[in-house]
């Protein structure tokens, strides 16, 4: 076991608000368990001291809050050459800027509580599905990390926007990567609804699917994820399928789909505005499906009409 000091990121700062350090120590405690975490201001950084296994650094500089990891020794910080292994450029995560995204570093700690919740070999063999994925900030996150994704989105102008942002990234960093546009099933008669964009680069996948997420089983072929992740509509920018403020009804509606496309070991991260709806509400909406709460929160006021948290849900290996 060695020292180490763990800087605080500004991104973290601007994601997590006032309560930055309450949500960065909720991540990081979900990884070292019962560790001893503390708080050490200097000047205008922070950092969090831990002892941990040098088994554990890949991890650390992946975690959502962290920007550099410090070896500690005699009242001496020593920055280590640690960088996450990510693919893409970070542009394809933090590039694209519009009304009602998602944040980024709050997506990569959704991501990260996921992964520690469930078993896998190598990354690549992960399965990620964001069942309302707007204009697919988690599926890009999940090409970084190297996990094939793919997303359900009811807004038709969904695949248009997100076309148009991956066009413009490849061509400025000069990515190689592959575009394939098709419907799920037969053709759509209606709309655009099975439409699906897939981009495949640096060896992984994500796919774009246009449709109402309570018919995810149908149009993901009765695929099964490891993963749900998801940052559910917050009722000021956001509306769901059935044009309310809050997500419940189609959570309910959609729940049995979203319980049968997680594989059994898979776990749900859900962030969402505690008002819209009560955290125990939506912990119901997936228990009763037989999905197991587990035990973390990461609350954090974004305004005076939205404390984001996050639930945390698993489904046990005999489902």
């Amino acid at each position: 076991m060695k020292h180490y000091s763990l800087l605080i990121s500004q991104r973290a700062r601007s994601a997590y608000f006032n309560d930055y350090l309450d949500v960065a120590r909720a991540e990081l405690q979900w990884l070292i368990g019962d560790e001893a975490i503390l708080h050490r201001p200097i000047g205008a950084m922070d950092f969090f001291d831990i002892k941990a296994g040098e088994d554990l650094l890949s991890v650390l500089t992946s975690l959502s809050f962290v920007q550099g990891v410090f070896e500690r020794q005699d009242g001496r910080l020593t920055p280590l050459d640690k960088r996450p292994a990510f693919n893409l450029h970070e542009d394809f995560v933090f590039g694209a800027k519009f009304r009602g995204k998602t944040n980024e570093t709050l997506t990569q700690l959704l991501i990260n509580i996921g992964l520690m919740c469930i078993d896998y070999r190598s990354i690549a063999d992960v399965k990620l599905l964001d069942p309302m994925c707007g204009r697919a900030t988690t599926l890009f996150w999940a090409m970084r990390y190297g996990i094939k994704s793919k997303g359900i989105e009811q807004d038709p102008r969904a695949l248009a926007d997100v076309r148009q942002m991956i066009k413009k990234w490849c061509k400025v960093h000069r990515q190689k990567h592959q575009l394939t546009e098709g419907f799920v099933g037969a053709k759509a008669k209606k709309k655009e609804i099975g439409k699906f964009l897939e981009f495949s680069a640096e060896n992984t996948s994500m796919r774009l699917i246009n449709g109402d997420t309570s018919d995810a089983c149908q149009l993901l072929n009765d695929e099964k994820f490891q993963l749900i992740i998801s940052d559910l509509p917050y009722g000021i920018q956001h509306h769901t399928t059935h044009k309310t403020r809050n997500p419940l009804a189609i959570l309910k509606a959609a729940a049995s789909e979203w319980s049968h496309s997680l594989k059994p070991g898979g776990a749900m991260v859900l962030a969402f505005n505690r008002y819209l709806p009560k955290r125990e509400d939506l912990i119901d909406v997936f228990t009763t499906q037989g999905l197991q709460l587990l035990d973390f929160s990461a609350p954090h006021r974004m305004s005076e009409s939205i404390v984001r948290d996050v639930v945390v849900l698993k489904k046990t290996n005999d489902k």
